[in-house]
């Protein structure tokens, strides 16, 4: 599979929307049961972070695997404002299955181009993407997209101002995601335990919510390096 070029070929200015877009990614693998009441509370609250600013910003969230979906990923919240998401309970976030990483990551950017050429399509200001991927393990499950696919598709949406954050459990996040194209400014690494996943997502949303605060051309300074600016939301 080779990957494509987007709608969205034009870094928006700093004169156009300000609104943020993100993408949770959020593996729900066997593995992940013991902290499946920790990442339901995790989400909801990085999603009342994300609206406790004026910042225009919007989410979706899907789980990989996916208990009914054809494609292996579940989208468990739409696209939603943040102001006026609803709350994830365990009805959405559901455990099973194995790690397709990179099929989940490779669906996430084609919706994404979706939504984009739509904007486009209807004369819409660019919104900034911003795609947050967890996983308490290594790729094991895809058969859509490689890892080849996704370091290309990463690559080229990054040359776009994209915004992709790695967290990473029980393997080194920093050289799991290196090599599909995530930087070390963008990658950490969570003990898989309630504290470490806690802590994990209240520092990206932290980061995330700093990051929607800035004006586009400083959006485009820490694109790399998102945890850089994790101690600065005192001051939006």
């Amino acid at each position: 599979m080779t990957a494509t070029t987007t709608a969205q070929t034009i870094p928006p200015t700093p004169e156009t929307a300000q609104a943020t877009f993100i993408s949770i990614v959020a593996d729900a693998s066997g593995s992940m049961n013991h902290l499946h009441e920790t990442v339901i509370k995790g989400l909801n609250d990085f999603i009342a972070e994300q609206a406790s600013t004026d910042n225009d910003a919007k989410v979706t969230i899907v789980q990989f695997p996916s208990v009914k979906d054809e494609d292996g990923i579940q989208t468990i919240l739409p696209k939603s404002n943040v102001k006026t998401a609803r709350k994830i309970t365990g009805d959405d976030y559901v455990i099973n299955g194995m790690t397709p990483l990179y099929d989940a990551i490779g669906v996430v950017i084609k919706k994404a181009d979706q939504r984009i050429a739509k904007r486009v399509a209807k004369g819409k200001d660019p919104e900034s993407q911003v795609v947050v991927i967890f996983t308490d393990g290594g790729e094991n499950a895809s058969r859509k997209f490689t890892k080849e696919d996704i370091f290309a598709l990463i690559a080229e949406r990054k040359a776009q101002g994209w915004v992709f954050v790695f967290l990473g459990a029980n393997q080194d996040a920093f050289e799991e995601g290196g090599q599909v194209g995530f930087t070390a400014g963008n990658t950490m690494n969570f003990d898989a335990s309630e504290e470490g996943m806690t802590n994990a997502l209240m520092s990206v949303s932290r980061s995330v919510r700093a990051y929607s605060a800035m004006p586009m051309s400083e959006r485009f300074m820490v694109s790399d390096a998102i945890f850089s600016i994790d101690d600065e939301d005192e001051a939006i």
